[in-house]
């Protein structure tokens, strides 16, 4: 990511807060320093009452006059770890912190070390923790690709599927009971509820669903339901010693100081599932989640206080009796203190026996450590609180345990060596309160580098669910299939002996590389295949189809990356979730990977790059634009002109001159800031380019002089790109060929997993962005909240609307809904109010599908594919 005005979406573009009754500020504008105390002033006070999303807000306005504030830098990051907006997380820290330092607090450095494991950075996540106490066995696991790879061993005996019932709120803590899944969710009742003031959504409720009515969503279904929406989720407060990634609990407790009306929002929201609330809980205020139940019937469940203690609503365990008509006879349970601690997550064995659960009483080894207690029968009332004798607790968090019809004790952790957050683990109940064994990291894919918790299985043990938030950062429930029978075993007999033959079933993946622009396959590209818990790469060239194709195993999370010699790249990160499925089938990608070509000659003008009147100096103003270019040379292997332009005032041959050193100027700040002087020219067009009416004689005002005192950008070429530069020479690799990702420049594959059209955000919205550069600007990305469409010919209504998806396209909307890519241009033409650009749709825009005269979309007529292949130059052309 780039420097921090330069690699945030400007607030002050979309953003019109106002204090004592004027604009924050204006565009081009610095804040005064009272109008930044009073943006300050704002951000703190949000952050006091947690309200972490509008004090990241202020925040981030703030910062845009001074970048380096350390202090609100600290602030901000926290309030992304607390809104589980990771990403943005690790891009502060980084600012803050651009190396290992001892500067940053244990906290700090252990959060970052979570973060970078959470994007599979394993090497730079083990340098944050390898000082920091008990964290030392984890980083040596980051950095040894055996244990990584020990922790896949059996991954492909895993089935993963993507439950029906989630929803863009946290669905998790699933609980199997006969033929039903109860399970915990803040997703909206269908009637008007108040929404948790804690982080302004909505409370968790107990529902239930027929395990007949569920099913696993396909890759495209899950992209239409799950928009990447995050809440503000803060840990809890109180943590007495340092945690990793883990949220907080199934249940919340919250600060209730400082609260105003204005924190207490209402939500009403139909619930379209088969999923229907546990009965029987309405009395319970505030929060009920995560619940267990043994053979007789006894529910148990977490629950806030009815009363806040400190101003803390802390967490407590109920119990009660579910019978067909709901949960009755509620109680709560001697244990927990509304004062100093919480207890949650409950776990019940089938005879009712034995209790288990989480808490962070003060005493105890880490940040929440599991307890037990136990009881003869289920008419006596239950023992003391005890500890675990095994090695289960340990200084960071030990959360949402489970027990299975087979008495083993499921449970998550964030300490041990594992792939990232809280991974699952298991050993029998027994063991652990005895103190023998030790527990079993389960293998990916169910285990990943998100938090994974909440596990629950059928009598069988190879059916269940669990949660995870490895998508979008979203708890979402997951269905599994453990299949014993991964390979298949012939033995065949020689002479008396038996020699077992293993023929190990494989998966194949395959997909095409096409032109951007025709659509059209380009033959001999080069196809990179990254296995992320490895890091092994595997080579494959296209054919005369365009069309590529792997061997791969499954349950990997993988990158699949297209170049070719005059093309920029493109790629697509698959979800282990969604692409495992039986032996032996071939696994389409779910996209095509469209290369775009550099085209000579495109200019484009860089808005803002202005001068002072006879100077040529770069205005503070200007650095950040002229860095976001830095980063589209970075990133793209062309070489530019720099031309720059002065008005008409001062005679030819001197504005000329002036000219020349402007752009001299512009060329020395990109060769200062690592451009390769050979890949960038500068020249002088004096005034012989003016943009309106303002040559000599005719008088202007001081902004149309300054609208031609400007820059702009020509690509004239592209060069192949050198060792260290995102790209590499296509021609060096061979097909079938693996190599190590250590061999590929350090970035190659990570701004695949950014996004290209996130990393390359451009806060100065250019008049027109370089065509297949993908700079997005800021009023690209609010474009999905403007809702006038207009219709094309032969549309007297819509078919339904589309969520634009990280690496979704026009051409592929019309494949599915036309069956052919060409009539992309009338999807474009119903959505023009809400799209710019064809070829670079903002993720998370809503399109509308037009329903058109069936001869406008034949296939079969050469007319109509003739008539849409006008429109669609037309609209490229522009």
């Amino acid at each position: 990511m780039r420097s921090f005005i330069k690699n945030i979406v400007l607030l002050i573009i979309v953003f019109t807060a106002s204090v004592g009754g004027q604009n924050l500020y204006a565009e081009n504008d610095k804040a005064t320093e009272k109008q930044q105390e009073a943006i300050l002033k704002k951000a703190d006070n949000c952050y006091k009452i947690q309200s972490y999303s509008l004090a990241a807000t202020y925040y981030e306005i703030y910062l845009v006059n001074d970048e380096n504030s350390n202090i609100t830098l600290v602030k901000l990051a926290d309030c992304y770890w607390r809104m589980r907006k990771y990403d943005d997380a690790l891009r502060v820290y980084k600012l803050l912190y651009p190396s290992v330092t001892e500067n940053a607090t244990k906290q700090q450095q252990l959060r970052i070390g979570e973060l970078y494991a959470r994007f599979n950075q394993y090497e730079e996540a083990a340098k944050w923790m390898k000082n920091i106490k008990g964290y030392q066995p984890k980083a040596e696991a980051y950095i040894d690709k055996s244990k990584l790879n020990e922790m896949r061993k059996d991954s492909a005996s895993w089935q993963l599927g993507f439950l029906n019932i989630n929803t863009a709120h946290r669905e998790f803590s699933p609980f199997i009971v006969g033929d039903e899944l109860f399970f915990s969710s803040n997703k909206p009742l269908s009637k008007k509820s108040k929404a948790s003031e804690w982080d302004g959504d909505n409370y968790t409720r107990l529902w239930k669903v027929p395990i007949a009515s569920l099913h696993n969503m396909t890759e495209d279904q899950i992209k239409a339901t799950q928009p990447p929406v995050t809440s503000n989720k803060p840990k809890k407060t109180g943590t007495k010693t340092l945690a990793g990634v883990y949220e907080g609990a199934d249940t919340k407790p919250y600060n209730t100081e400082n609260r105003t009306k204005n924190d207490q929002q209402y939500v009403k929201e139909k619930n379209s599932t088969a999923a229907s609330l546990v009965d029987g809980l309405n009395g319970i205020k505030y929060n009920a989640g995560a619940i267990s139940m043994d053979n007789k019937s006894h529910f148990y469940f977490s629950a806030n206080y009815p009363k806040a203690e400190d101003g803390v609503n802390r967490i407590r365990l109920m119990e009660g009796i579910y019978t067909s008509s709901g949960v009755t006879k509620k109680h709560a349970l001697p244990f927990g203190n509304p004062k100093s601690y919480s207890v949650m997550h409950p776990a019940v064995n089938q005879d009712g026996t034995i209790l288990v659960f989480s808490s962070d009483k003060p005493d105890g080894k880490g940040g929440c450590d599991l307890y037990y207690s136990k009881r003869s029968n289920v008419n006596q009332p239950w023992g003391d609180l005890l500890t675990f004798k095994a090695k289960i607790n340990t200084l960071g968090n030990e959360v949402f345990p489970s027990i299975t019809p087979d008495n083993i004790l499921y449970y998550s952790s964030d300490l041990p060596p594992g792939l990232g957050g809280l991974d699952i683990y298991r050993i029998p109940l027994k063991d652990a309160i005895d103190g023998t064994g030790e527990a079993e990291h389960l293998s990916y894919p169910v285990n990943s580098s998100a938090d994974d918790f909440g596990w629950t299985q059928d009598s069988t043990g190879t059916k269940g669910y669990f949660a995870s938030d490895r998508r979008n950062s979203n708890d979402n429930l997951y269905s599994f299939y453990y299949k014993v029978d991964g390979v298949t075993v012939n033995e065949v007999d020689t002479k008396g002996n038996k020699t077992v033959v293993v023929a190990i079933k494989k998966s194949y993946i395959e997909g095409f590389v096409l032109d951007k622009v025709t659509l059209k396959p380009i033959k001999g590209a080069t196809v990179f295949l990254l296995n992320k818990i490895d890091g092994k790469v595997t080579i494959a060239k296209t054919d005369e189809s365009g069309k590529y194709n792997f061997i791969a195993p499954s349950g990997n999370d993988l990158v699949i990356k297209a170049i070719s010699n005059g093309y920029m790249n493109d790629c697509y990160a698959l979800d282990a979730t969604v692409i495992l499925q039986k032996e032996d089938q071939v696994k389409k990608v779910p996209q095509d990977l469209l290369l775009g070509k550099y085209i000579i000659g495109k200019k484009w003008k860089l808005n803002n790059i202005h001068y002072d009147f006879n100077k040529f100096e770069i205005r503070p103003d200007a650095r950040p634009i002229l860095d976001s270019l830095v980063e589209i040379l970075k990133t793209y292997p062309i070489t530019a002109e720099l031309g720059s332009h002065t008005d008409s005032r001062g005679s030819f041959g001197y504005n000329e001159k002036l000219s020349q050193r402007r752009a001299d100027a512009a060329v020395a700040y990109l060769v200062e800031h690592g451009i390769d002087k050979s890949r960038i020219s500068a020249k002088g067009y004096g005034e012989t380019q003016l943009l309106n009416k303002c040559a000599d004689g005719v008088r202007c005002t001081p902004a149309e002089h300054q609208a031609n005192r400007r820059t702009e950008v020509k690509v004239t070429g592209y060069v192949l790109p050198s060792t260290d530069s995102v790209l590499v020479n296509p021609d060096n690799y061979s097909a079938g060929e693996e190599i190590d990702k250590s061999e590929l420049p350090k970035n190659f594959f990570e701004i695949c997993n950014e996004g290209l059209s996130q990393k390359l955000i451009d806060p100065t919205k250019p008049t027109e962005p370089p065509s297949g550069l993908l700079v997005q600007t800021a009023s690209q990305s609010n474009a999905s909240s403007r809702t006038s469409i207009h219709q094309p010919p032969g549309s007297k209504e819509y078919i339904t609307s589309e969520t634009i998806a990280p690496g979704g396209r026009l051409a592929l909307l019309s494949l599915k809904y036309f069956g052919n890519r060409d009539f992309w241009c009338y999807i474009f033409q119903a959505n023009k109010d809400v799209i710019r650009y064809p070829s670079n749709v903002p993720v998370g825009t809503i399109i509308k599908i037009p329903k058109l005269d069936p001869s406008l979309v034949d296939a079969n007529n050469p007319e109509a594919i003739r008539k849409a292949r006008e429109l669609d130059d037309q609209y490229l052309g522009n």
